[in-house]
């Protein structure tokens, strides 16, 4: 099986190339010439994404595994997409692709993941600490009503606890809450509205604010939970894919503005165990 390689750090020009050359769907079916590619680009919106997909494709030829890794990642991706009974010359041929795709297939997640792991390890921490504001979760109940009165009036009868938020969401609420007793999340702060992120910031469970107004709508809110953010395994996961996603967004604008691209930053080596 033919290793993957590093490669340059910028695309070969294409200046040299003369037509007719073409673009194949699949292996060995030709398909569509590079002037009307271009001409896709352009005209369908598709540079970005073609960009990332060769910025990913850089980092995945220049992540190194061990032979005995490949082997194994080879073995059970091929287990689970080329179906029993058939040969995998066979297959390759009616999926149009040539050995050496199925080692970019079968390993590109894990030559990804190592990145991620090796590279921005040690940033999570600071970054869950930066973030950790937006990542914190609640659970809060609101009404909204367009007249001020019945606002004051709602808020007066919660209040003194003579009904429940539940019962007076379901016949007064003018916004969806209606259909959930005006139960919210639990969901991150940062996406609620900022007026009712602000003060919910600043409450204790169970505190009722008085109405207030956002776009003509008058909010009577009380917050119910607060589920403060842990930087538990799920939540590293994610810290290092916005880490890395802002890592290759950088890469993207500069490949997009023309600009030449810095090298890519150490990598682990291929028998290198990481956390």
């Amino acid at each position: 099986m033919k290793r993957l390689a590093p490669r340059a750090n910028l695309p070969e020009p294409l200046s040299g190339l003369q037509e007719p050359a073409v673009v194949e769907l699949g292996c060995g079916l030709p398909w569509i010439t590079l002037s009307e590619i271009n001409r896709l680009v352009r005209q369908q919106g598709i540079a970005p994404a073609l960009a990332r997909a060769w910025l990913l494709d850089e980092l995945v030829q220049a992540i190194p595994l061990t032979a005995q890794r490949e082997q194994e990642l080879l073995h059970h991706w091929t287990q689970h997409h080329v179906p029993k009974g058939e040969a995998l010359t066979t297959w390759l041929q009616r999926q149009r692709l040539e050995p050496n795709d199925l080692l970019v297939l079968a390993s590109q997640s894990e030559r990804l993941e190592r990145f991620r792991r090796f590279h921005f390890q040690q940033e999570v921490e600071l970054h869950f600490l930066r973030c950790k504001a937006n990542l914190d979760q609640v659970v809060y109940s609101l009404l909204r009503v367009s007249d001020h009165s019945l606002a004051e009036e709602l808020h007066q009868r919660l209040l003194e606890m003579e009904e429940s938020f539940d019962a007076l969401a379901s016949v007064h609420a003018e916004g969806p809450e209606r259909n959930s007793g005006g139960r919210v999340g639990p969901l991150p702060l940062s996406k609620a509205h900022a007026e009712i992120a602000g003060r919910l910031r600043v409450s204790l469970p169970g505190q009722l604010w008085p109405p207030f107004a956002i776009d003509n709508v008058w909010v009577v809110l009380r917050l119910e939970q607060h589920q403060p953010a842990r930087l538990d395994a799920g939540m590293r996961d994610r810290l290092l894919h916005e880490l890395f996603e802002d890592w290759l967004q950088q890469r993207l604008e500069l490949l997009r503005s023309g600009q030449p691209l810095p090298p890519l930053p150490p990598l682990p080596a291929a028998d290198e165990l990481l956390p």
